[in-house]
């Protein structure tokens, strides 16, 4: 059942996120690159990425990447400075049911996170 939980508020947290940083200015972003959310519940995939051509550049960025495995929120990815388990903390996922899964496994006994 915290599964479902979980799964709420990973989306609600990321499309929060996600709101936010459209209603920002990004002046280097150009109209052919955006942001995109995506949520894939049969997996519990959840992925907000850039994506886009800039001039002749293709560009290809996981700004934030989570997935739930083994009944653990995994946060494989975070490249903003929102520093999202916070938030998911604060919405009700506990701390021991996280795992930063962007540290190397030796490294995670030092946080106070999922040691997996």
């Amino acid at each position: 059942m915290e599964q479902v939980r979980y799964r709420k508020i990973i989306q609600s947290v990321l499309s929060n996120y996600y709101q936010i940083s459209l209603s920002q200015n990004h002046p280097q972003q150009s109209s052919e690159v955006s942001d995109r959310l995506a949520f894939d519940n049969g997996r519990d995939q959840y992925l907000w990425f850039r994506f886009g051509w800039s001039g002749d550049k293709l560009v290809q960025h996981i700004i934030i990447y989570i997935c739930m495995k083994h009944d653990k929120v995994w946060v494989e990815q975070d490249a903003t400075d929102l520093c999202i388990v916070d938030k998911l903390v604060s919405a009700g996922i506990p701390s021991e049911d996280i795992v930063l899964g962007f540290h190397h496994p030796s490294k995670r006994v030092l946080t106070d996170f999922a040691h997996v």
